[in-house]
């Protein structure tokens, strides 16, 4: 492992996606239908990205949101 910080490291970050990822899954099994949680977070993922769209962000935060809402189409599918 090299002495750069765990910030900085980009498969430790997709590490803790991936865990965020199973995370809000499991709370979201146990919550609510799949159909209301794809409803509900592209709800919010759409409110995000229209607060973004009215800041100076980069590009690749419009991105990711992007990417946010395909995986959630996928998992609720």
């Amino acid at each position: 492992m090299s002495n750069k910080p765990l910030n900085e490291d980009i498969h430790y970050l997709n590490g803790q996606i991936d865990a965020l990822t199973a995370l809000v899954m499991a709370v979201a099994n146990c919550t609510v239908d799949k159909h209301e949680f794809r409803t509900s977070g592209l709800l919010r993922l759409q409110a995000v990205e229209t607060a973004l769209l009215h800041q100076s962000v980069p590009e690749s935060r419009l991105i990711a949101i992007e990417h946010m809402k395909q995986w959630l189409e996928n998992v609720t599918n």
